[in-house]
């Protein structure tokens, strides 16, 4: 398994470093915003904590072990002796591929979580441009509705076909009203969204939300190959784990020897004598080659294998759908009124519904369209920009969503 992938991974984390400890302060872009959330997600904080610790931990996993000074003293005898201890069969070898493995996974654990805030953050600044449209429409419904009514209701004398009018403007006003009361639940699920996660108000995320474009980006890279994809770096992770587990089981076959000096004090009739030599300790490997645990380590390899493979499988199917999703959205938005041409429109129906020239069902009828119109077009936004955003870190590039 090569880590030259993680290469752009680790590049795309270090450029977003820089909005750490200002993202939050004087935003002017929604692009800052989202950088704020990034910097205070406590998902990424958490990671981000994991990554360095693991990478400690893979310069704790090559250390040499400590030799071992013994000294035995009898009366007129002295032996000492230093034991450098020699790890054979590749034991620290094996720690090594076992830590390497861990920081990997966790560095694409914070890739992940520093991709989904940024992918959610951007929805959300996508739905609250969507919901100021989508509101104007539906508080321009109940003003009309809210005129009708008054209307009729300030006529002294009603014909049989005016009540009906009444009631049936009446109950359509209710019925916006209700509409009225889920928007206002709605905001303040977004604002609350925005202060938890980036400390900032609605009146200043008001001023940086992206802009309605009738050009969505095109795709690039969409024929990559998929075995590239930092996705998949966790399942080589996982196999570079399972592979350090297999080297330290096949070691741990192997004795730890232990070599040094030593020497031998010993004093009689009153003389010094000196002997000097070389010590050697091992255990003998007679009784276990450590069979149980090399063939385990070996089928949770084959196991990390296997899962890679499903996994592959699994992202070219996502990455199919993410497609079709994407490209059948953008040309049904392409091919749909924008926000100015039915706001043309709405404005010429107000004129004349106040004229009088169009029969109430056709008023209601009208409004009714234009708000679920508005309501389904925003719904087809939204799938389009997710259907992208998770194309982008399917090919582990930059999540952000020009429009």
């Amino acid at each position: 398994m090569s880590y030259l992938r993680l290469v752009p991974l680790a590049l795309f984390v270090s450029s977003m470093a820089w909005a750490k400890t200002e993202a939050c302060g004087n935003v002017t872009t929604y692009q800052q915003i989202i950088a704020c959330a990034e910097s205070r997600s406590p998902e990424v904080l958490r990671a981000e904590s994991m990554v360095n610790a693991k990478r400690a931990a893979t310069g704790a996993a090559t250390q040499l072990l400590n030799p071992e000074l013994s000294v035995d003293s009898v009366k007129d005898e002295t032996d000492v002796s230093l034991a450098f201890p020699i790890e054979l069969g590749g034991k620290r070898k094996g720690r090594k591929e076992v830590a390497e493995g861990e920081a990997g996974r966790a560095e694409q654990e914070l890739f992940l979580a520093k991709a989904q805030v940024r992918k959610q953050t951007l929805l959300k600044l996508l739905r609250l441009r969507q919901f100021y449209s989508e509101q104007g429409l539906m508080e321009e419904s109940l003003e009309t509705f809210t005129k009708l009514v008054k209307q009729y209701e300030s006529r002294p004398l009603r014909s049989p076909e005016q009540e009906v009018t009444l009631t049936v403007f009446r109950v359509a006003k209710g019925d916006y009203g209700f509409k009225k009361m889920e928007y206002d639940e709605e905001l303040a699920s977004l604002e609350s969204y925005f202060q938890i996660n980036t400390g900032l108000s609605l009146e200043v995320i008001k001023k940086t939300l992206p802009t309605t474009s009738a050009k969505w980006p095109v795709l690039e890279n969409h024929n990559a190959d998929l075995k590239s994809s930092p996705l998949l770096a966790l399942y080589d992770s996982e196999i570079r784990i399972a592979q350090g587990e297999l080297t330290k089981a096949r070691g741990d076959a192997w004795p730890t020897m232990s070599i040094g000096p030593s020497a031998k004090f010993t004093k009689e009739d009153g003389k010094n004598t000196e002997h000097y030599g070389v010590n050697l300790s091992m255990p003998l490997p007679v009784l276990s080659l450590n069979g149980g645990n090399k063939a385990t380590a070996n089928a949770l390899l084959q196991s990390a294998e296997t899962r890679k493979n499903l996994a592959l499988q699994e992202l070219q199917a996502e990455k199919d759908r993410l497609l079709k999703i994407y490209r059948r959205s953008v040309k049904a938005l392409e091919e749909t009124p924008t926000g100015k041409v039915l706001d043309k429109n709405h404005q010429r129906m107000e004129s004349l519904f106040a004229r009088g020239v169009v029969p109430s069902s056709l008023v209601i009828e009208a409004h009714r369209s234009l708000v679920d119109f508005e309501k389904t077009r925003s719904e087809r936004e939204t799938k389009a920009a997710e259907a992208y955003l998770d194309l982008r870190i399917l090919q582990g590039e930059s999540v952000e969503l020009n429009l």
